[in-house]
C-alpha cells in the first residue's frame, strides 16, 4: 500500500494515514545508499512496526534539487510504496565541497530527545551550465539529478570558486551565511572558454563561458582578465561579473609561454600556451598566443627587451641569438 511521506522542522519522517488521520511521526536515522538514494533506518520497537505495517528501514526513490533555502530535497517517484510528488526535504547545512560530490550534516532527535548529527555524501560530479552556474550532477543509473546553484560565484584571494549563499531559519527567522570553496586550477584552452577543475577529479570541471576582456596582456600587470555572465538568462539574476588571473609571465624551453598561478598552501599550477613570436623591431617581441591544439587565442603579449634581459635573461639570450637572422632582423613572424 502507498503512503504519503515527508519530513518536519526536526528532520522526522511524518506518514500519512490517509485522510483524517494523524501522521505518523517516525524515530530514526538517514543514510544514502551507493546509488544516491535515501534511506530512513527506523528507530521504533518491532511491534510499533508491525502495527502500522513498517520494515526497519525504508528506501526512497527520486530527483535531488536544491530548495530554495538551499535545503536538500528529494521529489519523490511513483512506486508501490511512495506517492509521485512528495517532497522530503533536509534541514541540513552542507559542510563540504568533494571533488566527487557533497557532505552534508543532518541535524535530528532520537526517542529520548538526544540531537544528533549525522554526516551524509551525494555522489557526483560537478559542472558549470549554460548560464555559468554551478551545478551538482548526482550520480543515478540513468540520467543524472541536477542540484543547481542559483547565485553568482567569486574568486577568492587563493583563486579559487567560492559560493556564499545565505539561509533562513525558519523558526526563528535569522539569517546566516555560508561559503563553499571549490579547490582546483584554471585551465585556458579556448578563446570563449575558461575552465576550472577540481584537484584530483579531471570529470569535475567547470566549463564557463565567456569572453576575454582586454586582448593586449602586460606582463608587469601579471594577470588575465575575463568577463563572464552569471545567472539565469531570462531573469534579473543575469550579472556580468569580471574574472581576474593572477600570475607570473614566464618562457618555456621552446620559447612557448607559462603563465603560473600560486593557489596558496604551495599549490602551483601553470596555464601553458603556444606561440608566435614577432620580432619588429629591436626593442620588443609580440607573442601571439595558441591554445594547446595550436589555435589562436585572440591574445598578445609584448616583451621589452629590457624588460627581459632583467627577469628572463635566458630566453633573452636565446632571442638574441635567433635575431641574428636576417629574416628575424626583417620582421618575419617566427612560429615554432
Amino acid at each position: 500500500m502507498k503512503k504519503g511521506y515527508s519530513l518536519n522542522s526536526r528532520n522526522q519522517l511524518l506518514i500519512s494515514r490517509g485522510a483524517g488521520k494523524k501522521a505518523l511521526a517516525a524515530n530514526g536515522r538517514f543514510s544514502i545508499d551507493n546509488r544516491n538514494r535515501l534511506i530512513y533506518w527506523l528507530n521504533e520497537p518491532q511491534a510499533w512496526r508491525r502495527r502500522y505495517g513498517l520494515a526497519d528501514k525504508i528506501i526512497f526513490e527520486g530527483k535531488w534539487r536544491l530548495g530554495a533555502n538551499h535545503d536538500l530535497e528529494l521529489v519523490l517517484d511513483e512506486t508501490r510504496e511512495q506517492l509521485k510528488g512528495d517532497c522530503l526535504a533536509l534541514k541540513a547545512d552542507i559542510v563540504g565541497v568533494n571533488k566527487d560530490g557533497l557532505t552534508f550534516q543532518v541535524k535530528s532527535r532520537d526517542r529520548e530527545g538526544q540531537t544528533r548529527f549525522q554526516l551524509l555524501k551525494l555522489n557526483g560530479f560537478w559542472q558549470a551550465d549554460e548560464a555559468n552556474r554551478i551545478n551538482l550532477a548526482v550520480t543515478k543509473k540513468a540520467l543524472p539529478d541536477t542540484l543547481v546553484w542559483e547565485g553568482a560565484w567569486q574568486v577568492n584571494q587563493n583563486q579559487q570558486i567560492t559560493y556564499t549563499y545565505e539561509r533562513v531559519d525558519l523558526k526563528t527567522k535569522t539569517r546566516a551565511k555560508q561559503a563553499l570553496t571549490f579547490e582546483g586550477y584554471w585551465q585556458l584552452n579556448n578563446a570563449n572558454k575558461l575552465t576550472y577543475i577540481l584537484f584530483g577529479e579531471p570529470q569535475s570541471r567547470f566549463d564557463f563561458r565567456g569572453q576575454i576582456e582586454s586582448p593586449n596582456l602586460y606582463p608587469r600587470e601579471g594577470k588575465i582578465k575575463y568577463r563572464l555572465g552569471i545567472g539565469s538568462k531570462a531573469g534579473p539574476g543575469r550579472k556580468g561579473r569580471l574574472i581576474c588571473l593572477y600570475g607570473a609571465w614566464k618562457f618555456s624551453r621552446k620559447l612557448g609561454l607559462n603563465f603560473e598561478m600560486d593557489y596558496g598552501q604551495g599549490r602551483r599550477h601553470n596555464l601553458e600556451f603556444a606561440a608566435e613570436i614577432f620580432l619588429a623591431n629591436k626593442n620588443s617581441i609580440t607573442l601571439m598566443l595558441k591554445d594547446k591544439a595550436g589555435e589562436p587565442l585572440g591574445m598578445s603579449i609584448t616583451f621589452t627587451r629590457r624588460l627581459l634581459s632583467q627577469s628572463d635573461a635566458q630566453a633573452f639570450l636565446r632571442l638574441k641569438k635567433l635575431q641574428g637572422e636576417s629574416a628575424v632582423e626583417a620582421g618575419i613572424r617566427l612560429p615554432f
